[in-house]
């Protein structure tokens, strides 16, 4: 990792969809940004390329972030100089959409505990870091799915990003003193690598649902994370900003 003068910012699961769109745009925006891949390192090395291409300062880190020692040393390596201004913990806990009535519990304690796992070593130490510093900016990745079923068998997705969106509000009241802003965004559905098998029909009924008349994109995601980590929302924390063009409007 080469010097730099520039803040830094950290994106777990940084080489791919929603990942690899913040990275860009945080590079874009004049930040130094780790792109953390956990098997992956062709994407992560290409989404450095085109950051670098682009005029940016980046580069790619390897780490199981469900893992608190690869965790730890991942924001190690990820700060320049002891320095990190942006967390966004965007790498969740894969799933396999199944209904209640025929879910292991042991499949739905893991999608839950693997959730908190992906966010909470590294939120105790960017906490210590940005903290010692007086400021700082993390942001989460949920789902709209926290709000309710989008869909069949979303239980134990709902139900980790609920938690996870709860966890940040508990971790926003205690770091709004060190000068640390904690959001969140929830996107609804976004069209991705992983979304793609995702039946045409089901987006098309989609689209004819939400009121901005489209699906999302990552990027329609990366720019509301930009915003969150950028000095206009300096006074907004503890909030969870949905991404789903209103689809979501029509359940409140």
């Amino acid at each position: 990792m080469k010097a730099t003068t520039k803040p830094t910012a950290l994106v777990t699961g940084g080489s791919r969809g929603i990942g690899a769109a913040t990275s860009r745009v945080l590079a874009a925006r004049g930040f130094h940004v780790a792109v953390n891949y956990v098997s992956n390192r062709e994407a992560a090395d290409q989404v450095v390329k085109l950051i670098e291409t682009d005029g940016g300062e980046a580069f790619a880190v390897r780490a199981d972030v469900h893992d608190p020692g690869q965790s730890a040393e991942l924001l190690k390596r990820s700060a320049t100089d002891g320095r990190l201004d942006v967390l966004v913990c965007n790498a969740g806990a894969r799933f396999t959409p199944t209904p209640v009535r025929t879910l292991a519990w042991d499949d739905f304690r893991t999608k839950v505990a693997d959730e908190l796992a992906s966010v909470y070593t590294l939120t105790q130490h960017a906490l210590a870091l940005m903290g010692a510093r007086g400021r700082g900016r993390i942001v989460y990745v949920s789902s709209a799915a926290a709000d309710g079923p989008p869909a069949p068998g979303m239980a134990a997705h709902g139900t980790a990003k609920a938690a996870l969106n709860t966890f940040a509000r508990f971790v926003a009241h205690e770091a709004g003193p060190l000068g640390i802003n904690i959001n969140v965004v929830a996107p609804g559905y976004v069209r991705t690598e992983s979304s793609a098998h995702m039946p045409r029909e089901f987006q098309r009924r989609l689209m004819a649902n939400t009121p901005l008349g489209r699906v999302a994109e990552p990027e329609d995601v990366a720019r509301a994370i930009a915003m969150l980590v950028g000095e206009e929302a300096r006074f907004v924390t503890g909030e969870v900003l949905t991404v789903d063009g209103g689809y979501g409007l029509a359940r409140r």
